[in-house]
Parts: structure tokens; C-alpha cells; sequence
């Protein structure tokens, strides 16, 4: 079985503050026309550098559905994966993890990986009158013998003392319903509320919280209500990453977009679930301000 750490067992950094960050897209569902050479594919992978003073930190946020694509696009982008300090699973659903394995082997170095607990739950779905699986596709065991040290924990992470990992995400807002995922859970099918799900919170130095969400499952206001409760930010610079409003209602993406703009965030950078439509109405609400991340895109703060 996996080594586990309890939740407060491993910080990266104790010193400074957030000053910049950096976060590129390694894979993303959508092509770059601006960088051809690069493969999308259905999930995610970004890769976050952190800078505090003169000190650096490196973060690789989901691992993609293949490592193949994930390694060469890093490649073709410049990045070197060999410095990252920690992997983060956002969820247990295989577009986000099915890198993984291949990404350890190739870090070549003992690697912290860190996730809720529930990420290592078989996960399905229905698709076409069937269950279809859509969990971690491997062995736990398997990520402790490709140089991973799994860390795992509901609560939420201090990664350094303005970097967190969110834990359990709190369900407050009645509108933002999880529906039609199940897992297997003490040899049973049940409904899965996809507690696994979770976010990087970045307190920014004269700028507010980011936040970085893979899939948003539990909700993009959960995510962010989460994220000013457990960093003390009272500003919100930037939201990127998976909204997960694909298949929502007109009714839910036009309640999303009030909530968002009640939040005033600077950035909105929607990209892999997020959908087309709910694109649509996020750049009506905040023009210049929104920007669809596609696969190879990069931003600075």
C-alpha cells in the first residue's frame, strides 16, 4: 500500500510570501491555434511556479489522461518538470489522474502526492443506459512503486504560508448540485457528491486570493467562498481553471455569472469543462476581463 502523511505533515516552504506565480497549461481538451505543435486532449494538467522573495516553488495540479502528451508538451513549452515540489490531484476522475504514473517515472525523484481520500474511490458514470468507469485508472499501490508518496487528507493544506490546498470544499450554495456521478463505497453503489474534489488557493501579494479549480464539481462559489475562508483574502484577482458547466441548466450558468460578478474577481480564465456556452455568457459579463485557457497557454501574475 501507499505511504499516507496526516494532513498537516508536509509544508514546502516556511518562509516569505507569495510575490508572483506563473501557471502554464500543459494539456487542456482545447488545440492552441497559436502553438500547432502542441497535442490537446479531453483533461488537464497545469504546471504552477510560485515565486516568494528570491526562493521558487514548483506545483504540477492534475496529471492530464495521458502522460505521453502531458511530458512532450512540457517539452515543447520549456518546461522541466524535474523541479516539481508536489503533485495535487483536484479529483479522482481519470482525464485529471491517468498521467500520473508515467509523469513519477519520469521526475525520476521521490514525489509528494497529495489528494482527499475519496480520489481512490472507484468512480462511474451513465453514459448511453450504461455505467461506464471514470476513476483513477490504477492501483494505489502502483503510485508508491513509480516514485509517488501519497499524501492524503480532507482538511485543507498549507503548501507554504500563503499557498493552500482547499480540502473538503463546503456545499453552501443551494444552486450548485452534483448529479450523475456514483462511486463504490463499502462494497455499495451510491450517489457521489464528489467530496474529493478540490482547489489551489494562491494569497497574492497586493493582488487577493486565486483560485485554481480542475473540474469545480463542488461548485465554482463553493470553490471560491472556500477559498476567502481559508486564505483571509477579501479580494479576489483570479479565477482559471475547469468550471465544470458543460451540461448546466441556462438557469444555473446565468446564477453563476450574477454570483461571480457579485465576487468581482479581475480574471476569469475558464477552460477544459467549463463549455462553450457558459464561455459565452462569462465573456459577455466580463469582457476583456475573461479569456478561454486553451492547451500551452501561460499567465503571470
Amino acid at each position: 500500500m501507499a505511504r499516507s502523511r496526516s494532513a498537516n505533515s508536509f509544508i514546502l516552504s516556511n518562509e516569505g510570501q507569495v510575490d508572483g506565480m506563473r501557471l502554464t497549461v500543459l494539456v487542456d481538451d482545447s488545440k492552441n491555434p497559436l502553438r500547432p505543435e502542441l497535442r490537446a486532449k479531453h483533461g488537464l494538467s497545469m504546471f504552477i511556479e510560485l515565486r516568494t522573495g528570491k526562493r521558487g516553488m514548483s506545483l504540477l495540479m492534475d496529471a492530464g489522461q495521458s502522460a505521453d502528451i502531458v511530458l512532450r508538451n512540457a517539452e515543447r513549452l520549456g518546461v522541466d518538470l524535474a523541479g516539481v515540489g508536489a503533485i495535487l490531484l483536484s479529483h479522482g476522475h481519470y482525464d485529471h489522474t491517468g498521467g500520473l504514473l508515467g509523469i513519477l517515472r519520469h521526475i525520476g525523484k521521490t514525489t509528494p502526492v497529495i489528494a482527499h481520500p475519496n480520489a481512490l474511490e472507484q468512480k462511474f458514470t451513465f453514459r448511453r443506459r450504461r455505467l461506464k468507469k471514470i476513476g483513477i485508472p490504477f492501483e494505489a499501490s502502483e503510485i508508491e512503486r513509480s516514485n509517488g508518496m501519497l499524501s492524503l487528507s480532507r482538511d485543507p493544506r498549507r503548501l507554504s504560508p500563503e499557498t493552500w490546498l482547499s480540502g473538503e470544499i463546503e456545499r453552501v450554495v443551494p444552486f450548485e448540485e452534483v448529479k450523475g456521478f456514483k462511486a463504490r463505497r463499502q462494497g455499495k453503489l451510491v450517489d457521489d457528491q464528489i467530496p474529493d474534489d478540490q482547489a489551489l488557493f494562491v494569497n497574492l501579494k497586493g493582488k487577493g486570493l486565486v483560485a485554481i479549480t480542475g473540474c469545480a464539481h463542488a461548485g465554482l462559489i463553493n470553490t471560491v467562498v472556500q477559498g476567502l475562508k481559508v486564505t483571509g483574502s477579501e479580494v479576489v484577482h483570479a479565477i482559471i481553471g475547469g468550471f465544470h458547466l458543460i451540461d448546466a441548466s441556462v438557469a444555473r450558468i446565468r446564477t453563476t455569472v450574477r454570483e461571480l460578478q457579485r465576487i468581482d474577481p479581475r480574471v476569469v480564465m475558464p477552460c477544459h469543462c467549463t463549455g462553450r456556452k457558459a464561455i459565452g455568457k462569462l465573456v459577455e459579463a466580463f469582457g476583456e476581463k475573461c479569456r478561454q485557457l486553451r492547451t500551452g497557454d501561460g499567465v503571470t501574475f
